[in-house]
C-alpha cells in the first residue's frame, strides 16, 4: 500500500511538471487570442467569435507557431534595453504583451515615439508591443489561462488589419505620449476634447462619411494622420482656418504648419482669449449658461468639450463676435428664404442658428440680407479660381478676414461701397466698414436706403428753377 501511494505521487508530479514545461490548452473559459506574425495584428476572440483587433509589432524571438496560456500581469515591467512597459503579461517565458516602450519606470509622457509608430511591423526583440489602450485591455480584461496563439498568414484574420496614429509629426510634448494613453496627464486627450468630435468630423466631410462611416476609430486616425495636414476641421468648436484668419501673427509664425497651429491654439490661445470658429467663443458659451459655469468654473477645456459632445445637440449658443455675426446671419430671413428650415424649426432661433453653422454655412445657403456666400463667388472672379464655385466655407472665411474690408461685392441686394457713396452723411459716425453693414441692417432697410444703384444728386440750381 505505501509503495502504491509513492508511486500515485510520482505520477503527480510527473504530471505537474508537464504542465509547467509544456504548452497546453486546459482552459475553459470564454477568450482566446491569436497572434499574426506576418500581419502583426492580434485577433481577441470570445467564446469562438471575434471582437477585437489590434496593431502590434512582434520580433525575431516571438513564437512563430504554437499555444501557450497567459501568466502574471505588470502594471510596469523592465524591459530589455533598459526601457519599461506598461500594461503587461505574460504569455511564455520573457514573451509579453505590452505597451510601447518608455525610457522612465512610471512615466507615461517618456515613451520611445519612433517605436510607436512602428506598429504593425516586426519591430520588437520578441514580445508584442500594442497600442496601450489595447495593452491595458488585455491587462483588464483577459484572465490567466488564456489561450494565445501564434502563426503567420498574409491574411490578417477576420476582422481585418487596423491602423494607428502617426506621432512623429506632432510636436515633442505629444509624441513622448502614446496617443491611447487614458492618463490624465497625456496631452493628446486635451488635444481630442478640444478639437475632434467624430459624429461632426463624419457630417462635415462626405468624403470620409463614404470612407469610414461612423467608426470613431478611423475617423480620429484620419484626422490625426490626415486631416490636421489638410486644414480641415475636427470639431464644432474649433476651425483652424478661421483661427488662422483672425489672428494673422499665427500665419506669419508658424506658416501652414496647422500641428504647430493647433498647438499653439490648445495650450495658448485659448488662455488668450482669442477666438477659435465662427460659432464659438469659449467666454460667451460660460457666460451664457451658468449651469456650465457651476460645473466647470475655470477648466476652460471642458466647456469646449461640453459643446462638442453635447452642446450642439442641445441647440446652446455660444456665439462670438456678435456684430460680425449680425452681418451673416438673421433668424428671420434665414426661415424666409430656406422653407424647408421654416417647416423644420418654424422661428426657434437656437436650432436655426446652429443649422446655420453647420450646415448651412457650407450649403451655400443665404442667412441675412447683406451676404450671399453665392454671389460673393460669382462676383469675385479670383475667388471662385481660388476656392472653387461651392468651397463656401473658405469664401465664408475670406471675407471676414478680408472681404469686407476690401468692400467686395458680396449680395445681389447690397453693395457696400454704393452705400457709402449714397450716404456720405454716415460717414462722421461710421468708422469702418463693418459698421456700414450693421447700419443698413439697423437703420438702412427700415428706412428704404438704396444700396444697390448710385442715387444721382439734382444740380441744386435746377431744383431752384
Amino acid at each position: 500500500m505505501k509503495q502504491k501511494c509513492i508511486l500515485v505521487c510520482l505520477f503527480l508530479s510527473m504530471l505537474f511538471i508537464l504542465f509547467l514545461v509544456f504548452p497546453h490548452n486546459s482552459y475553459a473559459g470564454e477568450y482566446s487570442i491569436r497572434v499574426n506574425n506576418q500581419q502583426n495584428v492580434v485577433t481577441i476572440y470570445k467564446n469562438g467569435n471575434p471582437i477585437k483587433a489590434m496593431l502590434c509589432s512582434t520580433g525575431r524571438a516571438t513564437p512563430s507557431s504554437g499555444t501557450y496560456n497567459l501568466d502574471n500581469k505588470y502594471r510596469w515591467l523592465s524591459l530589455v534595453g533598459g526601457v519599461y512597459g506598461q500594461y503587461c503579461t505574460r504569455i511564455v517565458g520573457s514573451i509579453l504583451f505590452h505597451s510601447v516602450p518608455y525610457f522612465i519606470n512610471g512615466d507615461g509622457g517618456s515613451l520611445e515615439w519612433w517605436e510607436y509608430d512602428k506598429l504593425g511591423t516586426s519591430a520588437s526583440a520578441g514580445c508584442i508591443r500594442l497600442q496601450c489602450i489595447d495593452a491595458k485591455w488585455i491587462y483588464d480584461n483577459i484572465p490567466a489561462g488564456t489561450p494565445v496563439t501564434f502563426y503567420s498568414d498574409s491574411n490578417p484574420g477576420p476582422l481585418g488589419k487596423p491602423d494607428c496614429i502617426n506621432v512623429s509629426n506632432m510636436p515633442d510634448h505629444y509624441r513622448c505620449w502614446d496617443p491611447t494613453d487614458p492618463d490624465n496627464n497625456n496631452p493628446w486627450k486635451t488635444f481630442k476634447d478640444v478639437a475632434f468630435n467624430a459624429s461632426f468630423y463624419a457630417n462635415k466631410y462626405p468624403d470620409l462619411k463614404a470612407a469610414f462611416g461612423t467608426n470613431e476609430i478611423k475617423l480620429r486616425n484620419h484626422f490625426y494622420n490626415n486631416g490636421i495636414a489638410e486644414g480641415r476641421q475636427g470639431s464644432a468648436a474649433v476651425d483652424i482656418k478661421y483661427y488662422v484668419n483672425v489672428n494673422p501673427d499665427l500665419k506669419k509664425a508658424f506658416g501652414n504648419d496647422w500641428y504647430k497651429i493647433y498647438n499653439h491654439l490648445i495650450f495658448t490661445g485659448i488662455y488668450e482669449g482669442r477666438k477659435t470658429a465662427l460659432g464659438f467663443d469659449v467666454k460667451s458659451y460660460r457666460n451664457n449658461y451658468k449651469d456650465l459655469d457651476k460645473a466647470f468654473g475655470n477648466n476652460l477645456i471642458k466647456y469646449f468639450e461640453h459643446y462638442n459632445n453635447d452642446g450642439v445637440k442641445e441647440n446652446r449658443v455660444a456665439m462670438t463676435d456678435t456684430r460680425t455675426f449680425k452681418v451673416l446671419f438673421d433668424a428671420d430671413y434665414y426661415a424666409k428664404e430656406n422653407n424647408d428650415l421654416k417647416v423644420a424649426f418654424g422661428n426657434n432661433f437656437e436650432k436655426l442658428y446652429n443649422h446655420f453653422l453647420n450646415c448651412g454655412i457650407y450649403e451655400g445657403r443665404i442667412a441675412q440680407v447683406t451676404f450671399s456666400v453665392t454671389e460673393y463667388l460669382k462676383q469675385n472672379d479670383d475667388l471662385e479660381k481660388a476656392f472653387g464655385k461651392k468651397n463656401y466655407h473658405d469664401a465664408f472665411m475670406h471675407f471676414l478676414a478680408y472681404g469686407m474690408n476690401e468692400e467686395r461685392k458680396t449680395s445681389p441686394l447690397f453693395n457696400v461701397s454704393v452705400y457709402k457713396k449714397n450716404y456720405p452723411e454716415l460717414a462722421s459716425k461710421l468708422k469702418s466698414t463693418k459698421d456700414y453693414f450693421i447700419n443698413y441692417i439697423e437703420e438702412g432697410l427700415a428706412n428704404n436706403r438704396e444700396a444697390i444703384k448710385i442715387i444721382e444728386k439734382k444740380d441744386p440750381e435746377e431744383e431752384i428753377i
